[in-house]
């Protein structure tokens, strides 16, 4: 199957899915029998072309290889249509054998849990450190035109690699965490899902590593009496626009803040992306996003990261000798439940780690090699603005490095293809329509309306009952207007979030279960969330009070 990267291209038009303003074109007639699924967590809003590209040629591309690779049958399939992304899985297993394949898939996720942590240290961070530096190496202004295509394509087969480590080096992870959910419910009883995964927090990883160096150059810039000086810094241009740091060195505190930068950004500079969107800037690009943040941080300090972190051990550790004391009389679970905390404390922190490493700076790594192809192809008059890279795909731009005719016409065409694309409603399944919604698990979630009258109902990711005004945050450019208290309610969050949630009240997001990334980085901080609930960012308003129990899973608008 060759999955379509925009609306209008060739195939079937398929009797099922779609609508009259979301018409759907399959290459494969057979694909109209599958059910296609809109993945509106990772990639919420409509997609360039390039961005098309990396949904099905970096983030697809990597399931089907870690499957043949641990013996799956399963298959899954990505598509974009009209720019908005849809996936399919296929078991391929028939009806009669899959509780005997879904067993043994089961233990081969266990398999994986007692392997992942020296997995992860001595092979995969490793190969992506050589992946990512071989990218951002890669000389494509300046080498000749058929060699700068061979460069482009090889940074999309090595970003396609970190794909299928991602999917290798999450089975552990998430199977440790299911397994301790389901431990801890033993223990204490049934649905504390939420509670359960609190026993992990406290520890001290990359995302800690984050919070920390914000908080030291928070504290660098109030020592200095830096304040006015990045608000103006802000305030000079859009969030996402570039920055040129040199402007910030007029005098030795300011220099020593940007050195300091300077080497934060090197080391996490891949964040900043609100979702997996190609097109959208990390914060070594637009430092600003980054700025705004620190800006924050001193106008409202929040919590020391080492206190904060220091009372979430505190609290993990009363919940597994709670666990421990329900469970004296039965030594067996007990042995079981120790075993599997003891792994899930090891490695149970790669549920975010990972998007940290991989889902972050894979996208940061491609973008800015695109960016710099951009320039170049602007220099060489293909393109009237860098930016017009985006509106090409994947094979476009090979094919533009190499002739060099002029792309200005299309480039100008796909942007009003895309500004359309932005305003349909597109349906969340195309294809075969299942009978009722799918129940969800633990990372998606339940799929189904949430709202009664002035109470929405999700899943409590994060404990707390927190009130403060709602902060609608679609975009990276609203992140600037996330103030102190502020319940923030968004499609989804990622790592990258970090800065913002750390001030924040509380969190409210359209998608995802308590192991979705929202929920992980939210308990990690210690901010109440509530996830799941459907379409909160479309009957939240931005500014009106509400009322989050990230217990119950409920939000009421007041």
């Amino acid at each position: 199957m060759t999955p379509e990267t925009a609306g209008g291209a060739r195939g079937v038009a398929s009797p099922q899915g779609g609508t009259e303003d979301f018409p759907v074109t399959f290459a494969d007639p057979a694909d109209a029998e599958q059910t296609w699924e809109r993945d509106d967590m990772h990639m919420p809003f409509a997609l360039t072309p390039l961005g098309a590209d990396f949904i099905i040629h970096a983030i697809g591309a990597g399931f089907n290889p870690h499957y043949e690779a641990f013996g799956a049958p399963q298959r899954l399939h990505a598509a974009v249509w009209h720019g908005w992304a849809y996936f399919s899985f296929r078991p391929n297993v028939p009806k009669d054998q899959k509780d005997a394949f879904d067993a043994r898939w089961l233990e081969t996720m266990r398999g994986r849990i007692p392997v992942t942590g020296a997995y992860w240290k001595d092979e995969v961070v490793p190969e992506l450190t050589r992946i990512f530096e071989s990218i951002a190496s890669v000389p494509i202004e300046d080498l000749p035109g058929d060699a700068a295509a061979t460069a482009w394509a090889g940074a999309w087969t090595g970003t396609a690699r970190a794909w299928v480590l991602h999917f290798n080096s999450i089975m552990g992870p998430y199977q440790v965490l299911e397994d301790l959910s389901d431990a801890y419910a033993a223990a204490m009883g049934p649905g504390r899902d939420a509670e359960a995964l609190e026993l992990i927090r406290g520890g001290r990883h990359e995302l800690e590593e984050v919070d920390e160096g914000i908080e030291a150059l928070t504290e660098i810039a109030s020592e200095a009496g830096l304040s006015d000086l990045l608000g103006a810094a802000v305030a000079s241009g859009e969030p996402t626009s570039p920055l040129d740091l040199g402007e910030l060195r007029v005098g030795p505190a300011a220099n020593r803040f940007v050195d300091e930068l300077g080497r934060f950004l090197a080391q996490h500079g891949h964040l900043g992306q609100n979702h997996d969107d190609l097109f959208q800037a990390s914060w070594a690009e637009a430092p600003r996003l980054l700025l705004g943040r620190i800006l924050a941080h001193l106008q409202h300090p929040p919590q020391r990261s080492r206190e904060r972190g220091a009372a979430l051990a505190r609290r993990a550790d009363e919940l597994a000798d709670a666990a421990r004391g329900a469970l004296a009389d039965r030594p067996d679970e007990l042995a079981r439940f120790e075993a599997t905390l003891r792994h899930a404390r090891e490695i149970g922190y790669l549920t975010e780690g990972h998007n940290y490493w991989i889902d972050r700076m894979s996208q940061a790594r491609l973008r800015a090699l695109a960016t710099r192809a951009g320039r170049r192809l602007v220099r060489d008059g293909v393109l009237a603005v860098p930016d017009d890279v985006f509106f090409l795909n994947r094979d476009e731009v090979s094919e533009a490095l190499s002739d060099g005719a002029d792309r200005t016409a299309l480039t100008e065409q796909r942007r009003a293809e895309h500004t359309r694309n932005e305003r349909l409603t597109p349906p969340y399944y195309v294809g075969k329509i299942p009978d009722k919604p799918p129940a969800g698990d633990r990372f998606d979630g339940p799929r189904q309306p949430a709202a009664e009258g002035d109470l929405l109902r999700g899943t409590g990711a994060s404990a707390g009952i927190v009130r403060g005004p709602a902060r609608v945050v679609l975009s990276q450019d609203d992140f600037g207007r996330i103030m102190s208290g502020d319940v923030i309610v968004c499609p989804s969050s990622n790592p990258s979030w970090v800065p913002v949630f750390t001030i924040a009240g509380g969190l409210v997001t359209n998608t995802g279960g308590v192991l979705s990334h929202a929920a992980v980085v939210a308990r990690e901080f210690g901010l109440p969330a509530v996830v799941g609930a459907t379409e909160a960012t479309t009957r939240i308003a931005d500014g009106r009070l509400v009322e989050i129990d990230g217990t119950a899973g409920t939000v009421r608008l007041l």
